[in-house]
């Protein structure tokens, strides 16, 4: 019996010993592939890190190019609005000169027509003194005798 068990013990020895190295293997390849693990994990967080980074300069790019816009767009709204007010005050101006031009215009038209009633007065009053003469004229013939002409004038 003490052979049996001594032989017993030995095959548990050995099994032990070959459960201790199966397990000593398998203890190095789990530490081997954990280390793979870490390993591969650094990687990731490097690469995640520079994702991250890459992302951000993307988001403040954009930030910059819609600032860019905004200031472009704020400085063409002043341009439209500096045009505008220059186009308005061509067109005041416009106004001012076509106003005097009209006033001048008018003026000239107002002169013209006094000129026009003056003379055409001066035509009047000269119609109504030829027929004033011709009445005048006719009013001597009827009340004068002929004969009394002719002798005046003639003979």
């Amino acid at each position: 019996m003490v052979q049996k068990f001594q032989k017993k013990s030995k095959e548990i020895e050995m099994s032990d010993d070959k459960e201790v190295v199966n397990l000593q293997i398998d203890v190095g390849v789990l530490k081997q592939q954990v280390s793979t693990l870490c390993t591969l994990c650094d990687k990731m967080d490097k690469v995640m890190e520079k994702l991250v980074d890459q992302h951000d300069r993307h988001i403040a790019k954009i930030y910059t190019d819609m600032d860019n816009r905004r200031l472009e767009t704020e400085a063409d709204i002043k341009e439209i609005h500096v045009r505008i007010d220059t186009v308005l005050d061509k067109l005041q101006d416009s106004e001012l000169r076509l106003m005097d031009e009209l006033k001048a215009m008018r003026k000239d038209m107002q002169d013209h027509n006094n000129k026009e009633k003056e003379s055409l007065d001066k035509l009047l009053q000269w119609k109504w003194m030829v027929v004033g003469g011709v009445i005048v004229f006719s009013w001597i013939i009827s009340r004068v005798n002929l004969d009394t002409f002719s002798n005046l004038f003639g003979k």
